[in-house]
């Protein structure tokens, strides 16, 4: 048995993120089946001590981060996130190396399946692919060792598959209005939905949040008698450029060989320390929500005496790398002008980008290349965007996943808010299209889904690292 059939065989099991009915499988979602398949494998989650997190916004960009806080601080970190981007091997990663083809492959048709098999056959209906991928990250985690594992929730909290944790920290990012069809319609429902990640007498952390939300959060920590740690006060932010040196925004009229980005640099106040000219090599303000929450996760764990010093905070920021958010692709040879991209598939999360775009370029023209999944609020997320886009070109990846929304769909709705939105029927002919059009001093944004993005990084020949 080889690694494409090891993909084929999970393939064909229930993928939620795929789902047509995504809204209406609710009342499959339940931890009696990976709580089987775990215990039929021996409970390797048991064996792990897990940085739990969730959110609406920016929970992979802060486990990324904490991640690398704790490779850089000597731990062997695994690494747990999804959805992948262009290969499923990324949601399970050790010390920043992806799992590899040959123990996807082993764990999946000699390790997991009998189990899931046995499990599918029980009165609970098919395990699915996300437990199927969460189970092979924990018995992965747990047969190499690591030393924590950073482990993102896939969709809410509270019957997500990882929820079968017991952390030594939780994390609780930026909480919005997000699959409300499932979580929730208000702040304070998809709140209740995500603090039951919060343990007993585990320490969490919490991101700034609605006040609705904050205090459902807060609700949850007190009746788990779970200390809580919050962000501290971000001050003195900069943007930097290639030298190092302090600059206000990235000039795409400059070219590609002038030195534009690294990231940004700012303070941070906590109550436990003073964290001073922190630098992350990732763009918009958002980001620094992340970093600050990030931190806050740290010293959850300092708290309980674990040897994390302040030199790896800086160095595992300076390391951290999360692709597909806000990446640049700036090389001229690849693209003539300059390409961003951006997984942004919310309102929250494209107001979030649009705002970053503002604040961090300066440029002659935008162009917006889209693609939306159909339980997208099309309509806000087309207000947000034709507050700056120039012109918009719509678009869907491949029709084997049945949430995508047609590319028609897109320009019928917006067709009033822009001067100008068309169709291209594929990722590949929107970008030939896109950059054809554009001149160098203009500025591409693909976004409104992270498929669209890991689309978009095999048409740029990225691997997916």
């Amino acid at each position: 048995m080889n690694y494409k059939a090891a993909l084929a065989y999970v393939d064909q099991f229930i993928d939620y993120e795929r789902s047509p009915d995504f809204a209406r499988q609710t009342r499959l979602y339940n931890l009696n089946r990976i709580s089987m398949l775990l215990d039929r494998l021996g409970n390797p989650q048991n064996r792990l001590r897990v940085v739990h997190i969730a959110g609406s916004k920016g929970k992979g960009s802060t486990a990324a981060l904490i991640a690398s806080v704790l490779r850089c601080a000597g731990y062997k970190t695994g690494l747990f996130t999804s959805p992948h981007l262009i290969t499923p091997r990324e949601r399970c990663r050790i010390d920043g190396h992806l799992i590899s083809e040959e123990d996807v492959t082993l764990y999946i048709l000699e390790k997991l399946k009998s189990a899931i098999e046995a499990v599918s056959d029980s009165q609970f209906g098919r395990v699915t692919f996300f437990e199927i991928y969460t189970a092979l990250a924990f018995c992965y985690f747990a047969d190499k060792a690591v030393d924590f594992a950073v482990v993102e929730v896939g969709l809410g909290g509270r019957l997500d598959a990882t929820n079968i944790v017991s952390p030594v920290t939780t994390v609780i990012t930026p909480i919005g209005l997000e699959h409300t069809a499932i979580l929730g319609e208000t702040y304070a429902d998809i709140a209740a939905e995500k603090a039951e990640i919060i343990k007993t007498a585990c320490p969490v952390a919490f991101a700034p949040q609605h006040p609705e939300a904050q205090a459902v959060l807060e609700n949850r920590a007190t009746t788990q008698n779970a200390p809580i740690v919050s962000t501290g006060t971000i001050s003195n932010h900069q943007m930097l450029n290639g030298t190092g040196a302090n600059n206000d925004f990235i000039d795409v009229k400059q070219g590609f060989n002038s030195n534009t980005l690294i990231g940004q640099q700012f303070d941070l106040n906590t109550e436990s320390d003073n964290y001073l000219r922190l630098t992350i090599p990732f763009l918009g303000q958002h980001q620094l929500i992340n970093a600050a929450t990030a931190i806050a996760g740290i010293e959850c764990l300092l708290q309980q005496g674990y040897d994390i010093p302040k030199t790896s905070i800086y160095d595992g920021f300076k390391q951290a790398r999360w692709p597909g958010r806000m990446q640049i692709i700036r090389e001229a040879s690849i693209a003539p002008s300059m390409v961003l991209l951006d997984g942004a598939h919310s309102p929250i999360s494209m107001k979030a980008l649009c705002g970053a775009i503002q604040e961090s370029f300066r440029y002659e023209q935008l162009i917006f290349i889209v693609s939306l999944m159909r339980d997208k609020d099309l309509t806000a997320i087309g207000e947000i965007i034709s507050q700056t886009a120039d012109s918009v070109i719509a678009t869907q990846i491949s029709a084997d996943n049945p949430r995508v929304m047609p590319a028609e769909t897109i320009r019928d709705a917006w067709q009033d808010m822009y001067k100008k939105v068309t169709v291209c029927p594929t990722p590949e002919k929107a970008i030939a299209t896109a950059l054809a059009s554009a001149s160098p001093a203009a500025l591409v944004c693909i976004t409104g889904s992270l498929y669209l993005v890991g689309e978009a990084l095999k048409v740029f020949r990225f691997d997916g690292n």
